[in-house]
Protein backbone atom coordinates (compact mmCIF):
# COMPACT_ATOMS: atom_id res chain seq x y z
CA UNK A 1 0.00 0.00 0.00
CA UNK A 2 2.93 2.03 0.86
CA UNK A 3 4.94 1.80 -2.31
CA UNK A 4 1.33 1.96 -4.69
CA UNK A 5 1.28 5.62 -2.58
CA UNK A 6 4.53 6.35 -3.54
CA UNK A 7 3.89 5.62 -6.71
CA UNK A 8 1.07 7.78 -7.33
CA UNK A 9 2.94 10.46 -5.27
CA UNK A 10 5.39 10.27 -8.46
CA UNK A 11 3.06 10.09 -11.50
CA UNK A 12 1.48 13.16 -9.81
CA UNK A 13 4.60 15.06 -9.43
CA UNK A 14 5.73 14.03 -12.78
CA UNK A 15 2.64 15.31 -14.38
CA UNK A 16 2.40 18.68 -12.91
CA UNK A 17 6.34 18.88 -14.01
CA UNK A 18 5.12 18.52 -17.55
CA UNK A 19 2.03 20.82 -17.26
CA UNK A 20 3.74 23.74 -18.96
CA UNK A 21 1.40 27.14 -20.04
CA UNK A 22 2.01 27.84 -23.51
CA UNK A 23 1.31 30.84 -25.49
CA UNK A 24 1.83 32.27 -28.72
CA UNK A 25 2.46 36.05 -28.93
CA UNK A 26 1.84 38.92 -31.78
CA UNK A 27 5.43 37.57 -33.37
CA UNK A 28 3.52 33.96 -33.61
CA UNK A 29 6.39 32.56 -31.26
CA UNK A 30 5.71 29.78 -29.10
CA UNK A 31 6.31 30.43 -25.53
CA UNK A 32 6.28 28.25 -22.96
CA UNK A 33 6.03 28.91 -18.97
CA UNK A 34 6.92 26.04 -16.14
CA UNK A 35 5.49 28.22 -13.65
CA UNK A 36 3.69 31.67 -13.42
CA UNK A 37 5.69 34.58 -13.68
CA UNK A 38 6.35 36.48 -10.39
CA UNK A 39 8.71 39.06 -11.33
CA UNK A 40 7.48 41.01 -14.73
CA UNK A 41 9.31 43.94 -16.24
CA UNK A 42 6.73 46.16 -18.41
CA UNK A 43 8.71 47.82 -21.48
CA UNK A 44 5.10 50.09 -22.23
CA UNK A 45 2.52 51.84 -20.85
CA UNK A 46 -0.39 49.94 -22.33
CA UNK A 47 1.42 46.89 -20.82
CA UNK A 48 1.54 48.02 -17.11
CA UNK A 49 -2.11 49.43 -17.71
CA UNK A 50 -3.34 46.00 -18.64
CA UNK A 51 -1.06 44.22 -15.55
CA UNK A 52 -2.43 46.56 -13.22
CA UNK A 53 -6.20 45.95 -14.72
CA UNK A 54 -5.82 42.28 -13.90
CA UNK A 55 -4.82 42.85 -10.40
CA UNK A 56 -0.82 41.91 -11.16
CA UNK A 57 0.74 45.06 -9.55
CA UNK A 58 2.23 42.82 -7.30
CA UNK A 59 4.52 41.17 -9.65
CA UNK A 60 5.69 43.80 -11.57
CA UNK A 61 9.43 45.13 -10.35
CA UNK A 62 10.14 47.07 -13.29
CA UNK A 63 8.53 49.82 -15.70
CA UNK A 64 9.27 52.66 -17.81
CA UNK A 65 9.96 56.41 -17.32
CA UNK A 66 6.05 56.77 -19.06
CA UNK A 67 3.97 54.39 -17.09
CA UNK A 68 2.00 56.86 -15.05
CA UNK A 69 -1.31 55.23 -14.75
CA UNK A 70 -2.49 54.10 -12.32
CA UNK A 71 -0.76 55.90 -9.88
CA UNK A 72 0.57 52.60 -8.27
CA UNK A 73 2.84 52.57 -11.35
CA UNK A 74 4.87 55.65 -10.57
CA UNK A 75 5.74 53.49 -7.07
CA UNK A 76 7.34 50.57 -9.33
CA UNK A 77 11.66 50.31 -10.36
CA UNK A 78 11.93 52.87 -13.27
CA UNK A 79 14.27 50.87 -15.85
CA UNK A 80 14.28 54.09 -18.70
CA UNK A 81 12.53 54.93 -21.43
CA UNK A 82 10.13 52.43 -23.63
CA UNK A 83 13.21 53.16 -26.71
CA UNK A 84 16.14 52.81 -24.23
CA UNK A 85 15.79 50.65 -20.93
CA UNK A 86 18.84 50.42 -19.04
CA UNK A 87 20.06 46.86 -19.75
CA UNK A 88 21.63 46.56 -16.43
CA UNK A 89 19.10 47.60 -14.27
CA UNK A 90 16.78 44.93 -15.89
CA UNK A 91 18.94 42.18 -15.68
CA UNK A 92 19.84 43.34 -11.97
CA UNK A 93 15.98 42.80 -11.23
CA UNK A 94 16.07 39.16 -12.27
CA UNK A 95 12.80 39.13 -13.89
CA UNK A 96 11.20 35.50 -15.01
CA UNK A 97 9.16 37.73 -17.99
CA UNK A 98 9.48 40.74 -19.96
CA UNK A 99 6.65 42.12 -21.82
CA UNK A 100 7.44 43.98 -24.97
CA UNK A 101 5.23 45.82 -27.97
CA UNK A 102 6.25 46.19 -31.92
CA UNK A 103 5.01 49.63 -32.00
CA UNK A 104 6.56 50.81 -28.80
CA UNK A 105 9.77 49.02 -28.06
CA UNK A 106 12.67 48.31 -30.98
CA UNK A 107 13.97 45.55 -32.67
CA UNK A 108 17.49 45.98 -30.55
CA UNK A 109 15.95 45.49 -27.54
CA UNK A 110 14.19 43.22 -28.22
CA UNK A 111 17.40 41.22 -29.72
CA UNK A 112 19.53 42.57 -26.64
CA UNK A 113 16.91 41.19 -23.93
CA UNK A 114 16.80 37.81 -25.76
CA UNK A 115 20.41 37.30 -26.11
CA UNK A 116 20.58 38.07 -22.27
CA UNK A 117 18.17 34.84 -22.07
CA UNK A 118 15.49 36.42 -20.77
CA UNK A 119 11.55 35.14 -21.38
CA UNK A 120 9.99 37.99 -23.64
CA UNK A 121 6.18 38.27 -24.55
CA UNK A 122 5.76 40.53 -27.19
CA UNK A 123 2.38 42.16 -27.69
CA UNK A 124 1.05 43.97 -31.24
CA UNK A 125 -2.73 44.70 -30.88
CA UNK A 126 -4.12 46.66 -34.06
CA UNK A 127 -7.48 47.02 -32.67
CA UNK A 128 -9.92 46.02 -29.84
CA UNK A 129 -9.56 42.39 -30.42
CA UNK A 130 -5.66 42.41 -30.20
CA UNK A 131 -6.47 44.57 -26.94
CA UNK A 132 -8.28 41.78 -25.42
CA UNK A 133 -6.06 39.01 -27.03
CA UNK A 134 -3.35 40.54 -24.53
CA UNK A 135 -5.29 41.27 -21.56
CA UNK A 136 -6.01 37.12 -22.35
CA UNK A 137 -2.47 35.87 -23.02
CA UNK A 138 -1.05 37.77 -19.77
CA UNK A 139 -4.04 36.24 -17.53
CA UNK A 140 -2.92 33.05 -19.12
CA UNK A 141 0.47 33.22 -18.82
CA UNK A 142 0.02 34.63 -14.91
CA UNK A 143 -2.29 31.57 -13.94
CA UNK A 144 -5.08 34.50 -13.61
CA UNK A 145 -6.90 33.18 -16.95
CA UNK A 146 -10.81 33.23 -15.60
CA UNK A 147 -9.99 36.70 -14.12
CA UNK A 148 -9.02 37.87 -17.77
CA UNK A 149 -12.15 36.39 -19.55
CA UNK A 150 -14.62 37.95 -16.83
CA UNK A 151 -12.66 41.06 -17.21
CA UNK A 152 -12.85 41.11 -21.07
CA UNK A 153 -16.43 39.97 -21.04
CA UNK A 154 -17.27 43.13 -18.61
CA UNK A 155 -15.11 45.66 -21.26
CA UNK A 156 -16.86 44.16 -24.28
CA UNK A 157 -20.66 44.76 -21.90
CA UNK A 158 -19.11 48.19 -21.57
CA UNK A 159 -18.97 48.93 -25.36
CA UNK A 160 -22.09 47.25 -26.15
CA UNK A 161 -23.59 49.79 -24.05
CA UNK A 162 -22.50 52.85 -25.53
CA UNK A 163 -25.44 54.51 -27.43
CA UNK A 164 -24.07 56.01 -30.96
CA UNK A 165 -25.24 59.51 -31.77
CA UNK A 166 -27.47 59.56 -35.26
CA UNK A 167 -25.39 61.76 -36.76
CA UNK A 168 -21.58 60.05 -38.18
CA UNK A 169 -19.41 63.87 -37.96
CA UNK A 170 -16.29 63.56 -40.26
CA UNK A 171 -12.89 63.38 -37.35
CA UNK A 172 -9.77 64.23 -37.50
CA UNK A 173 -7.42 62.89 -35.34
CA UNK A 174 -4.01 65.30 -35.14
CA UNK A 175 -1.47 63.13 -33.79
CA UNK A 176 1.65 65.45 -34.91
CA UNK A 177 1.16 68.71 -36.35
CA UNK A 178 4.70 69.05 -38.28
CA UNK A 179 3.89 66.32 -40.40
CA UNK A 180 0.36 66.35 -40.25
CA UNK A 181 0.03 62.79 -38.92
CA UNK A 182 -3.25 61.41 -37.88
CA UNK A 183 -4.27 57.45 -37.36
CA UNK A 184 -5.11 55.41 -40.43
CA UNK A 185 -7.61 52.31 -41.06
CA UNK A 186 -5.92 49.41 -39.55
CA UNK A 187 -5.34 51.25 -35.58
CA UNK A 188 -7.46 50.83 -32.70
CA UNK A 189 -7.76 54.83 -32.82
CA UNK A 190 -9.98 54.45 -35.98
CA UNK A 191 -12.01 51.72 -33.73
CA UNK A 192 -12.29 53.89 -31.26
CA UNK A 193 -13.96 56.45 -33.56
CA UNK A 194 -15.89 54.47 -34.93
CA UNK A 195 -17.76 52.40 -32.27
CA UNK A 196 -18.21 56.20 -30.80
CA UNK A 197 -20.06 57.01 -34.19
CA UNK A 198 -17.94 59.02 -35.87
CA UNK A 199 -15.73 59.04 -39.19
CA UNK A 200 -12.02 58.88 -39.14
CA UNK A 201 -11.08 60.40 -41.81
CA UNK A 202 -7.87 59.05 -41.82
CA UNK A 203 -9.82 55.48 -42.26
CA UNK A 204 -9.04 55.54 -46.20
CA UNK A 205 -5.19 55.49 -45.65
CA UNK A 206 -3.46 51.90 -44.93
CA UNK A 207 -0.75 52.74 -43.64
CA UNK A 208 -1.51 52.59 -39.71
CA UNK A 209 -0.27 56.65 -39.21
CA UNK A 210 -0.89 58.43 -42.57
CA UNK A 211 0.45 62.02 -43.10
CA UNK A 212 -1.74 64.63 -44.88
CA UNK A 213 -1.36 68.02 -46.30
CA UNK A 214 -3.08 70.83 -45.23
CA UNK A 215 -5.08 70.98 -48.72
CA UNK A 216 -6.31 67.12 -47.83
CA UNK A 217 -7.76 68.58 -44.41
CA UNK A 218 -9.39 71.38 -46.26
CA UNK A 219 -10.88 69.27 -48.55
CA UNK A 220 -12.19 66.74 -46.24
CA UNK A 221 -13.19 69.77 -43.85
CA UNK A 222 -13.92 67.89 -40.39
CA UNK A 223 -16.40 68.51 -38.16
CA UNK A 224 -14.68 67.92 -35.35
CA UNK A 225 -10.80 68.16 -34.42
CA UNK A 226 -9.19 66.07 -31.73
CA UNK A 227 -6.02 67.45 -30.27
CA UNK A 228 -3.82 65.02 -28.21
CA UNK A 229 -1.02 67.42 -27.59
CA UNK A 230 -1.63 69.60 -24.90
CA UNK A 231 0.15 72.36 -26.47
CA UNK A 232 -1.42 73.11 -29.49
CA UNK A 233 -5.04 75.22 -29.63
CA UNK A 234 -6.89 76.72 -32.14
CA UNK A 235 -4.56 79.77 -32.35
CA UNK A 236 -1.59 77.83 -32.65
CA UNK A 237 -3.59 75.95 -35.90
CA UNK A 238 -4.10 78.86 -37.49
CA UNK A 239 -0.68 80.04 -36.51
CA UNK A 240 0.67 77.24 -38.67
CA UNK A 241 -2.03 76.85 -41.49
CA UNK A 242 -4.46 80.66 -41.44
CA UNK A 243 -6.45 78.50 -44.56
CA UNK A 244 -8.01 76.26 -41.90
CA UNK A 245 -10.04 79.24 -40.43
CA UNK A 246 -12.36 77.70 -43.06
CA UNK A 247 -13.06 74.45 -41.75
CA UNK A 248 -16.36 73.54 -40.45
CA UNK A 249 -14.58 72.43 -36.57
CA UNK A 250 -12.91 75.49 -36.13
CA UNK A 251 -15.76 77.98 -37.69
CA UNK A 252 -18.07 76.14 -35.36
CA UNK A 253 -15.68 76.21 -32.22
CA UNK A 254 -15.54 71.93 -32.08
CA UNK A 255 -11.93 71.86 -31.36
CA UNK A 256 -11.33 68.93 -28.15
CA UNK A 257 -8.41 68.06 -26.73
CA UNK A 258 -8.39 64.48 -25.24
CA UNK A 259 -5.70 63.06 -22.85
CA UNK A 260 -3.13 61.11 -25.30
CA UNK A 261 -2.46 58.59 -22.44
CA UNK A 262 -6.08 57.41 -22.43
CA UNK A 263 -6.88 57.56 -26.43
CA UNK A 264 -3.56 56.30 -27.54
CA UNK A 265 -2.43 53.76 -25.75
CA UNK A 266 -3.90 50.18 -26.85
CA UNK A 267 -4.86 49.21 -23.23
CA UNK A 268 -8.18 48.51 -21.41
CA UNK A 269 -8.69 52.13 -20.86
CA UNK A 270 -10.01 52.02 -25.05
CA UNK A 271 -13.09 51.55 -23.46
CA UNK A 272 -13.42 54.69 -21.72
CA UNK A 273 -11.96 56.88 -24.70
CA UNK A 274 -14.69 55.53 -26.56
CA UNK A 275 -17.18 56.93 -23.91
CA UNK A 276 -15.37 60.10 -24.29
CA UNK A 277 -15.25 60.71 -27.75
CA UNK A 278 -18.89 59.47 -27.75
CA UNK A 279 -19.58 62.83 -25.15
CA UNK A 280 -18.17 64.97 -27.75
CA UNK A 281 -19.83 64.06 -30.97
CA UNK A 282 -23.53 64.50 -28.99
CA UNK A 283 -22.30 67.70 -29.06
CA UNK A 284 -22.18 68.25 -32.27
Amino acid sequence: MRKMFSLVFSLLLISVSFAQIEVVDDLNRKIQFSNPPKRIVSLAPSITETLFFLGLGDRIVGVTRYCNYPPEAREKQIIGGVIDPNYELIVSLKPDLIIMTVEGNTKESFERLSGLGFKIFVTNPRNFDGIFKTVLDIGKICAVEERAKFLVDSLKSDLERIEKPKNKPKIFVLLSLNPLMTAGKNTFINEIIERAGGVNIGRRSNQNYPIFNREEILRENPDILILTDPNIDREELLRNFPEWKHLKAINENRIFKVDPDILLRPSPRVVLAVKIISQLIKKF
